[in-house]
């Protein structure tokens, strides 16, 4: 069996001492042994290859617990633009698809980069593509540039306001030039029509491998509506023996019951795809004021909407976990969120049910109450930190002094409750620097000291990492086999450009994954 010593930078293994070593020895695709450094590794193995990491750090793999992955990777539906660096190559790559093309059909593509995007205009996708609505993805995600015809079916002209979180760029005659940020982004993401299957599966290969350049080697594919389900195209992929990673897929409560029925539970599977659990939504979002709370917002008397009251939840939930199925809930609103606690709380204390991991996803808004439930409890709290700073002035304008109730991940770590940091991608970007930045500096990347929303409630880049690796593979069920460096667990492995411990947080906007290793074969390398 092939076995490596790597060593050459420090490694922060993320285990329960958050232990900081110099040398690891991988047999076959298992981490055999950790060592504080190369001398005593090469002991414990000494016909071991070295391998040599230069610069910056290692990290466990990214455990990424909450994204979509379909929509997500249909945004590279078409071509994946990452090595495109002229505007010249860009222009024929985009005129090549188009070829290939009817009229009207979309053309969507990702991985753009920021400063070539900032040399267009709308007018140059126009001169190609005046027949087809297109738009074009950076390579962080947050913003993308259409043609005139995505924007025309998308009902963006110079009258449309910017939505929550996004900017429509304008050109001097107040009309929008193409350019889109944040959550304007969607608002053309949402007229793209689902494809064939064959190019479903394309995009999905695609999607798999952009994550993996994110150094996110597990992820949990968020699906309550098995119309989404991607479950059929992953296990293609899989059998054509082109699935790197680990993808753990949660569905709705019918496919559930019929997994059930035939007695299939979660974790099922095998090395790259397994069963997770049970999602469910039972409120809605911040963004559009329709999250449960206890209070109304703020100028009207709309506490948003509970979409299953608790005895409904109590009885799926159970059902689920007799089964051997954990649940993972959606709750924006506090009130939801207080809700779904007291249900789990009641699983929790039922004699004979089996103890499976339990998960709200996003717990946005909490009162006191809420964060010592999740420490007594020990739900875990799946949380998107991005959205910190996106929805600062619209949490400050709808739920005024309420506002300190959004994203208490400091009270949580406090409480000893487990946290796990998570993109919701595509919605956000899935660049996990950018999450671990907002979570240890509450406030986005550009935006100055004086922006840091509640920072009694932020953590430490230490607690955030092992809440983006730890805490996911535990949210996952998954903390015996990944999420940090230690022996007998899967050599999944990232080597970052920079040592973000040593050099700080305001160092993460240039940090860069330069490899990823799952089960010690590197799936990804920087060019």
């Amino acid at each position: 069996m092939n076995t490596k010593l790597f060593y050459g930078v420090p490694f922060y293994t993320m285990d329960a001492e958050r232990s900081v070593i110099e040398a690891v020895v991988i047999e076959g695709d298992t981490i055999k042994y950790t060592a504080e450094n190369r001398e005593e590794a090469h002991n414990l193995s000494p016909g071991a290859e070295l391998v040599e990491i230069n610069g910056g750090c290692i990290l466990p793999g990214f455990v990424d617990a909450h994204l979509h992955l379909k929509n997500f990777s249909l945004l590279f539906r078409d071509m994946d633009l990452s090595s495109v660096r002229h505007k010249n190559d860009l222009m024929d790559s985009v005129q090549e698809v188009l070829s290939k093309k009817k009229e009207g059909e979309w053309l969507s593509a990702g991985g753009l980069e920021r400063s070539l995007m900032d040399s267009l205009t709308r007018s140059d996708l126009d001169s190609v593509s005046r027949d087809n609505p297109l738009i074009l993805f950076t390579v962080d995600m947050s913003s993308a540039i259409t043609n005139s015809m995505a924007l025309e079916q998308s009902g963006i002209d110079g009258a449309r306001k910017d939505p929550l979180g996004g900017t429509i760029e304008k050109d001097v005659y107040n009309q929008p030039n193409g350019i889109l940020h944040g959550r304007a982004v969607g608002l053309v993401t949402g007229q793209i029509p689902l494809d064939n299957v064959k190019k479903v599966d394309t995009a999905l290969e695609r999607g798999m491998n952009k994550i993996l350049s994110h150094g996110i080697t597990t992820f949990c594919d968020y699906s309550p509506d098995a119309a989404s389900s991607s479950m059929i195209n992953l296990m293609k992929l899989m059998r054509k023996k082109r699935l790197k990673g680990m993808v753990v897929f949660t569905m709705g409560d019918r496919e559930t019951a019929r997994l059930a029925d035939i007695g299939m539970t979660s974790l099922f599977g095998g090395e790259h795809l397994r069963l997770g659990g049970l999602a469910v939504i039972i409120d809605g979002s911040f963004s559009s004021l329709t999250g449960y709370m206890s209070k109304p917002y703020r100028g009207s008397e709309s506490h948003g909407m509970l979409l299953m009251d608790e005895k409904e939840l109590y009885s799926l939930l159970k059902k689920n976990y007799s089964h051997y199925i954990w649940a993972a809930v959606h709750c924006a609103g506090d009130m939801a969120n207080e809700i779904a606690l007291r249900v789990f709380e009641k699983i929790s204390n039922e004699v004979g049910m089996p103890k499976l991991p339990m998960r709200i996803e996003q717990a946005q808004f909490l009162k006191d109450k809420d964060v010592e439930q999740f420490s007594l409890t020990g739900v875990i709290a799946v949380m998107n930190t991005i959205q910190i700073p996106v929805n600062r002035a619209r949490v400050i304008k709808h739920l005024g002094p309420d506002s300190n109730l959004l994203s208490r991940l400091g009270s949580l770590v406090a409480s000893g409750a487990k946290i796990a940091i998570s993109s919701n991608a595509p919605e956000f970007t899935i660049n996990p620097f950018h999450g671990l930045y907002c979570a240890v500096e509450r406030k986005g990347f550009e935006e100055g000291p004086e922006l840091r929303f509640y920072p009694k409630e932020s953590i430490s880049l230490t607690d955030a990492v092992y809440a983006y690796t730890m805490g996911g593979a535990m949210a996952c069920e998954m903390e015996k086999d990944i999420g940090s460096i230690e022996a007998g667990k899967s050599a999944d492995l990232i080597h970052l450009s920079k040592d973000i411990f040593k050099e700080g947080t305001g160092k993460l906007w240039e940090t860069e994954v330069l490899a990823t290793f799952v089960g010690g074969e590197m799936v990804y390398e920087k060019n």
